[in-house]
């Protein structure tokens, strides 16, 4: 049953008191327009239960608009029903998230209307948390649309991915956080390359916009959501993603476009996964480490900046430059700089 309310944006938001004990995931769900699709979606997300959906639409057709509205899932429950977020997605992916942490939940998701779900893909996909806990990993994001181009090792009962995507996918309060943080277009040079550099992994034989029908060049920049596993693998987090694939998409042919297919059934772990497994390991504990003295770090320099400056500070402008998730060293250049002008020496 969806709460009513008042919200200031945008039009049409009903927003709602943080969830109860029961409810700890929520998922932005985006539509625009397609309404079939969104019926299909929308009916394959509630054959399961136990969390919530947050409705960012965009659709300009009246028939688009009136949907959510006369929406009755027996399931999950839609708390709130957002109309007119324009932008473009980025901007829907980002209100939508944004909206989740407001809400209070512990794991805050993305599904777009074009997506179908197998039974169970809930239950599954919450499991990865636990398989990735028992090998040792700090699992940021999880899947249930797996596909093999996007797999950088093959593990029991789960694939470590290096692409998840905004289609679906579900993050970590803290992997919310790191990816609005760091929210933004890379170069298919530069993801192939970082995975390179980490993990001596090539990825340059299956990376999708090189082996596509009509492939793009390594400096063509790819949309945000191909750099949300890198974000968060700098962070120590990892991403996964279920086996069997138990989502897809129903406006594209991942064969035709990409060239590749869904992970069916797990195949067995070979001395290469093995061997990438290994290295993975050693260096998300590294970028744990690494990532635990930058926040203690930039706390410090928080307080620091906060005796020095009192009330000249701007409280929106150090929130952002002194949070704990930039490198310490743009703190240190931003405190000094102002440090220096406020005893007039700049």
């Amino acid at each position: 049953m969806m709460d009513s309310g008042k919200s200031p944006q945008p039009e049409g938001a009903l927003p709602n008191s943080r969830p109860g004990t029961a409810s700890k995931v929520g998922f932005a769900f985006s539509t625009k327009d397609r309404v079939d699709f969104t019926r299909r979606s929308l009916a394959s997300i509630d054959v399961c239960g136990g969390f919530d959906l947050v409705w960012v639409d965009g659709s300009d057709t009246p028939e688009g608009k009136a949907l959510p509205e006369s929406a009755k899932p027996r399931n999950c429950r839609i708390v709130e029903v957002h109309h007119n977020v324009k932008g473009g997605p980025d901007a829907a992916i980002c209100f939508g998230l944004r909206r989740l942490l407001q809400r209070g939940y512990d794991y805050c998701g993305l599904i777009e209307n074009d997506i179908e779900f197998k039974p169970a893909w809930v239950t599954k996909l919450l499991e990865l948390f636990e398989l990735g806990k028992q090998d040792g990993l700090e699992v940021g994001a999880v899947t249930a649309r797996s596909i093999e181009s996007r797999v950088l090792i093959h593990r029991p009962g789960y694939v470590i991915k290096s692409n998840m995507g905004a289609g679906m996918v579900l993050f970590t309060r803290e992997a919310v956080q790191i990816i609005i943080a760091a929210y933004g277009e890379q170069t298919g040079r530069e993801l192939v390359g970082y995975f390179y550099r980490k993990f001596g992994i090539d990825l340059h034989d299956s990376w999708e916009p090189y082996i596509k029908p009509r492939p793009l060049g390594p400096n063509a920049l790819h949309a945000c959501d191909w750099t949300y596993a890198r974000c968060l693998y700098e962070r120590g987090l990892c991403s996964l993603g279920t086996v069997p694939s138990l989502a897809f998409n129903m406006d594209m042919d991942v064969g035709k476009e990409f060239r590749t297919s869904y992970v069916s059934m797990s195949p067995s772990v070979t001395e290469e996964d093995e061997r990438r497994f290994s290295s993975l390991s050693i260096e998300l504990s590294r970028s744990r480490r690494s990532s635990r003295r930058r926040r203690k770090t930039a706390m410090i320099w928080y307080s620091v900046v906060e005796k020095l400056l009192g009330p000249r500070m701007h409280a929106k402008k150090v929130r952002r430059l002194l949070h704990p998730l930039n490198s310490a060293k743009v703190l240190r250049h931003w405190l000094r700089a102002h440090y220096l002008h406020w005893r007039g020496l700049a």
